[in-house]
């Protein structure tokens, strides 16, 4: 899934910036088909006593993002009733089957609603070992002002989540296809990958396998 990047490297700043000072939204893209994954629905699969889903999502809540948006689709009802329990707004996709453009662009719907956020971090369901530490290092990075567009990384790899500054909603909305906003941030000149010494950045769930 992750790619060599081309971006410039950057770590993290040592201290941690003032958690009130900015806003962040998370949006998590969750209306995938799971194709890959068998006749299962990958992010209610249990990991840990948990939904592959649920552990993405608490990751996020335990961080210093402020709120977060679930974008919902295939199987919403089933996906809706796993999370039901948790401190999140939910959005249903209903083109979900046309690509991951798609669901950002739903997100992005949402997130404008609320006129005080500084920034947007996109993350994906099925990455349930990215930790809350490793979200709070891309907040601080982009706090400390190194970038517009700050991507996870790990050994040079680059993964997700990815955070967004608003000035790139615009964009953001106007994504087609199914890779997501991977154009958008190799276009960019204003794009850096942070090194988060985390390997659940680059580590999604695909297939069964991957939860051996």
């Amino acid at each position: 899934m992750s790619d060599r990047t081309t971006l410039p490297i950057v770590s993290p700043p040592d201290g941690q910036q003032s958690p009130d000072s900015i806003t962040i939204a998370g949006i998590v893209l969750a209306a995938g088909t799971s194709s890959r994954f068998g006749d299962e629905n990958k992010l209610l699969a249990d990991i840990n006593g948990k939904t592959v889903l649920v552990q993405s999502i608490q990751n996020i809540i335990g961080s210093k993002v402020d709120i977060v948006y679930v974008v919902t689709g295939n199987e919403h009802h089933r996906v809706q009733d796993a999370i039901g329990h948790l401190d999140v707004q939910t959005v249903t996709n209903g083109a979900y089957e046309q690509g991951q453009a798609t669901s950002i662009r739903t997100g992005i719907r949402a997130v404008r609603q609320h006129a005080s956020i500084d920034a947007v971090l996109i993350s994906l369901g099925d990455m349930p070992f990215v930790t809350s530490t490793t979200i709070n290092r891309l907040i601080a990075t982009y706090q400390q002002g190194a970038a517009g567009i700050i991507v996870a990384g790990y050994r040079g790899y680059r993964g997700n989540p990815v955070l967004f500054d608003t000035a790139y909603l615009e964009s953001l909305a106007s994504i087609c296809g199914d890779t997501g906003a991977r154009h958008l941030i190799l276009e960019s000149n204003d794009a850096v990958l942070v090194e988060t010494e985390d390997p659940g950045v680059v580590r999604d769930i695909d297939t069964p396998d991957d939860l051996a």
